[in-house]
């Protein structure tokens, strides 16, 4: 079946997907930290790391393995089958959980980074109270590399983030279709094994969670760590994730330390209900 006479078919694959992911503990169809498009996985006392789209953008492992179950020999992978085509978007594209591909990623025992959190935590969007709030957060590793990535779009502006399709463009050739891989690629992600995550009452030090901090690679193709984080009572809560055998050198909200594989931010959550949350970061 050509990528034309099948558009219409992958549309309604893909709204299924969409819709199972949501069924899916951690598997959040949407996408921290700057540079566009992030997302959060675990959630809710964290479920483990899940990988339900294509590594997109570039990623160092600190400390271990990495969860994915990745080749991260140095190679990287073109995305496989036919593009598709018919969303708002034009052109034909390789496509989130349809297709599969693999930008290059790396091991290493300790790494330099940057950290941005997701942006509805600084936001002007007010957290309530009852309503799901996204923490998330994503770390930038410092160090030039030559890594090979893809750019990924949303194919539907129009629609919630959960719920469109994402993925990368396809060119045609002589031959077919090939897809257009970015080297070196401006941005890598990093992973911290035994990565922690601490949500307190600011004014009384409950806890809210305590424990492992969880990853997902988002619709973007970004590795990011996120919890779905609900409170009991209006209050501040100060969030803590810690990596080991990360630097923080900068972060674009809160504060590092007390140690420098640490860093912090303190949320304000007002009476109310309704829908909150985050939105792709």
């Amino acid at each position: 079946m050509s990528a034309r006479m099948t558009a219409r078919v992958l549309k309604g694959v893909v709204g299924a997907l969409a819709v199972a992911a949501l069924m899916v503990p951690g598997a959040a169809a949407k996408g921290p930290g700057g540079g566009g498009g992030h997302g959060g996985g675990g959630g809710g006392g964290g479920t483990g790391e899940v990988a339900p789209n294509s590594l997109s953008v570039p990623a160092t492992f600190v400390g271990g393995s990495n969860p994915f179950g990745l080749t991260c020999d140095g190679s990287f992978a073109a995305p496989t089958g036919d593009p598709w085509t018919g969303y708002t978007l034009p052109g034909y594209y390789y496509v989130q959980g349809v297709n599969s591909w693999q930008a290059t990623c790396g091991y290493a025992e300790s790494a330099a980074v940057t950290a941005e959190w997701g942006d509805n935590l600084g936001g002007d969007a007010r957290l309530k109270v009852g309503s799901p709030i996204r923490v998330e957060v994503g770390l930038f590793d410092t160090t030039p590399n030559t890594y090979t990535g893809w750019v990924v779009q949303k194919l539907e502006p129009a629609q919630l983030d959960r719920v469109s399709p994402y993925g990368t463009l396809a060119t045609a050739t002589d031959t077919g279709f090939v897809s257009n891989p970015v080297t070196p690629f401006d941005e890598t992600r990093v992973w911290a094994l035994g990565a922690t995550l601490s949500i307190v009452a600011t004014d009384t030090g409950v806890p809210v969670y305590v424990g492992p901090a969880t990853a997902e690679i988002n619709s973007t193709g970004r590795i990011v760590y996120g919890y779905n984080l609900r409170v009991p009572a209006a209050g501040d809560y100060t969030i803590t994730f810690t990596f080991p055998n990360v630097t923080i050198e900068s972060t674009d909200l809160g504060a590092i330390g007390p140690t420098a594989d640490t860093v912090s931010f303190t949320v304000t959550v007002t009476p109310g209900g309704g829908k909150g949350g985050g939105k792709n970061h």
